[in-house]
């Protein structure tokens, strides 16, 4: 008797039984119940993370990690401890361990002179965005990182949240839907004059707050800033003239100059917000994960960033990026399909792509729950050669981006006939 396919034999008959109020029909009611749910949750999970104080709060770092940090040996460190130099920072001793706060880090940095050397007269502040406007790349994985390196090698950073779903905001420990008035975001300064003649103050300064980690300030977000781009849409209908992507150019002007490195965190979308973006930056890093579609998506980022440019050059000078990198993101080490895709990029855009790639790891997937970065980390409960790997791993992405900075004032420099820029101690 002749078998009946495979693809035509039924299946097995089961019987769902359904509770009847499971999954009942859903108003504006219900969805604002769970709205407000949600936000319940997601302060409670916040809460207990960052339990007693519900704030987060920089860990300290020993004296063998602060010598690391400025380039010393552990034992010629504590010679100059032992010294008591006038106004050197001599940290706190808690449990017979002599702890530095950030704040004492920088102090020393600037007492040996080694806090990088941006002369405000010659060197102009960086501003750079971490793009693509595909989801789940890392962007904003990268971009608190890059800030925090930054940071802890002495610069004065301004880090800013350009997505409405506000993730980096919440790195910081704070609770952008409710913590977050309008007046905090960059959304005012989209909404311009005359639309947010109420919250408007001429400057992006009014929207800025300090964070946990000294000179790392934050424009934080919420999801009332997605109106940005309804904002420009109608200032495009009504203002004669209006160049919708200068917004956020002229905002930085008004602030730029108190940081040494702007840094924005973009949303995965083509937006106005995303134009101004591209338009206001030095540099761009396009993060990247070395996938089939992670590689579709940033060749079409590249094409929406032609029609751009040509778009800014129709109304002003040349468009010239100070740099452009690419950064190949949620890379698995032994993964044979990334192997041979980075193995790709990095044939066909040698001048382009970081050197190092940003692992996927399980670090920051077991920190996450205690909303800490990497660079937070005070003891890492898990294997440590893990955690050494991640760290070398991410020291090495952001010191080549560091390099890409510095190199900009160094091309400036020698163009004006300046003296050499000269920078911080490795």
């Amino acid at each position: 008797m002749a078998q009946t396919p495979a693809a035509n034999r039924e299946s097995p008959a089961t019987e769902t039984v359904s509770d009847p109020d499971r999954f009942p029909p859903v108003g504006i009611a219900e969805i604002t119940q769970l709205a407000e749910l949600a936000e319940d949750l997601l302060e409670r999970a916040r809460n207990v993370a960052l339990e007693p104080s519900h704030a987060k709060e920089l860990r300290k770092w020993n004296a063998a990690e602060v010598a690391a940090l400025l380039g010393m040996s552990d034992d010629s460190f504590r010679r100059r401890l032992n010294k008591k130099i006038p106004d050197f920072p001599q940290g706190e001793t808690v449990n017979g361990r002599r702890l530095f706060t950030l704040e004492d880090i920088h102090n020393l940095q600037a007492i040996l002179g080694l806090r990088p050397r941006r002369d405000p007269a010659i060197d102009k502040s960086i501003v750079l965005a971490l793009a693509n406007f595909k989801g789940g790349v890392a962007k904003t994985t990268s971009s608190v990182h890059l800030a925090q390196y930054l940071c802890l090698r002495g610069y004065r950073v301004l880090l800013i949240d350009l997505d409405a779903q506000a993730s980096l905001t919440q790195l910081f420990g704070i609770l952008p839907h409710t913590e977050v008035p309008e007046t905090q975001t960059a959304l005012p300064y989209f909404e311009g004059e005359r639309l947010g003649s109420e919250n408007w103050t001429g400057t992006l300064r009014s929207a800025i707050r300090k964070t946990h980690w000294h000179d790392l300030d934050l424009l934080a977000s919420n999801l009332a800033f997605y109106g940005a781009e309804f904002s420009i849409a109608s200032r495009l209908a009504s203002e004669e003239g209006f160049n919708f992507f200068t917004v956020l150019a002229n905002g930085l002007e008004t602030v730029k100059q108190d940081y040494d490195v702007v840094i924005m965190d973009t949303a995965p979308s083509l937006s106005f917000v995303n134009s101004n973006a591209l338009y206001a930056v030095d540099g761009i890093v396009i993060t990247m994960p070395p996938a089939m579609m992670d590689l579709q998506s940033a060749g079409l980022f590249f094409r929406w960033l032609v029609e751009l440019v040509q778009l800014f050059n129709q109304v002003g000078s040349e468009k010239v990026y100070d740099f452009l990198a690419i950064l190949m993101t949620r890379m698995k080490a032994n993964d044979e399909v990334h192997q041979t895709i980075s193995s790709w990029i990095r044939t066909r855009f040698p001048k382009f792509t970081i050197s190092a790639p940003m692992l996927e790891t399980a670090v920051l997937q077991k920190i996450g729950p205690d909303i800490l970065t990497a660079y937070e980390v005070k003891s890492y409960e898990g294997d440590s050669r893990t955690f050494e790997r991640a760290m070398q791993a991410m020291n090495l992405v952001n010191a080549e981006i560091e390099g890409a900075i510095q190199n900009v004032w160094r091309r400036a420099r020698q163009a004006k006939g300046e003296p050499a820029y000269r920078a911080a101690a490795s």
